[in-house]
């Protein structure tokens, strides 16, 4: 059942926008945050309490409106995740040709614009009239990993929300037991079994993604110096048998190619780069750099 109760961590967010929705909510809000997944699940949780049609707590989470935005399947949320692609001003135009057309179930229309600051400066200034005085039917979300990409003119049009850091870590021994079968398949030159592993690291939330690709670095520069033959400790003791192994199929010059590489990776994600796009860069772009 939809509801704010289902959302982890954030009691203090959570209860100012349930507060909010039981009075004259803002018609354009942004959240931010770095993490990804849980402005997602909120921007869907807040747009069920806008469309809501309980007269009591919003969103109930029982009445047909929050069941259809449960569901994905509710005519009057429009939801917009074009992932890192950048959001052009034709979308910008679409969303206030939409909003023009009165509400179809309820007396309310929700756009969700997620990742907005990708949405480039011709077309955030196009929506900025939008923005400060949208129809009185209409409620815009957008979600921000990085909010001051937004012009100012934007932002300043907007109630803004933000989420707390998720607490989400790794350690060494959780990093190194994911990363052993790529590091294992890398030196095998089996591309296959490089995505298969590279897949298991799209689901840790971005700050751990960022922890579990800072050991990888380490692991590479344990190669490097194995490759070497220099003398020193390993950086990753857990993953010494993997790095001696890939040492000896890789030269010390592609490694440490790779090495950068993940360094640039690393910016990438801190840049909310998508989970699919890293996965793609650690498997072809890893074994471009080592064996073609």
């Amino acid at each position: 059942m939809i509801s704010f109760d289902t959302l982890p961590g954030n009691a203090a967010l959570k209860a100012s926008l349930q507060n909010a929705l039981s009075g004259r909510f803002p018609q354009t809000v942004l959240l931010s945050g770095d993490d990804s997944a849980g402005l997602e699940a909120l921007s869907i949780v807040l747009a069920a309490g806008i469309l809501c049609e309980s007269p009591g707590k919003r969103p109930c989470g029982t009445c047909l409106a929050c069941r259809k935005a449960e569901q994905g399947v509710h005519p009057d949320l429009t939801v917009i995740d074009e992932g890192e692609n950048e959001l052009k001003v034709d979308l910008a135009r679409r969303i206030k040709a939409e909003n023009a057309i009165v509400p179809n179930d309820g007396a309310r229309r929700v756009t969700v614009i997620r990742h907005a600051q990708n949405l480039n400066p011709m077309a955030q200034n196009a929506l900025l009239k939008e923005l400060e005085e949208p129809p009185s039917h209409a409620f815009f979300i957008l979600t921000a990993e990085q909010p001051d990409a937004l012009l100012q003119t934007v932002r300043s049009r907007c109630a803004k929300f933000t989420l707390e850091p998720p607490r989400q870590t790794v350690s060494n021994e959780d990093a190194a037991a994911l990363l052993a079968p790529y590091l294992a398949a890398l030196a095998e030159r089996r591309e296959d079994r490089m995505m298969l592993a590279a897949l298991a690291l799209e689901k840790p939330q971005r700050r751990t993604l960022l922890g579990i690709l800072g050991v990888l670095q380490a692991a590479l520069r344990d190669a490097v110096f194995a490759a070497k033959a220099l003398p020193q400790a390993p950086l990753q003791p857990a993953l010494r048998r993997q790095t001696a192994v890939l040492a000896r199929a890789v030269s010390a010059d592609r490694l440490l190619t790779a090495y950068d590489f993940v360094e640039e990776l690393i910016d990438r994600v801190s840049r909310n780069a998508a989970a699919a796009a890293v996965t793609c860069a650690l498997t072809s772009d890893v074994y471009r750099i080592c064996f073609l």
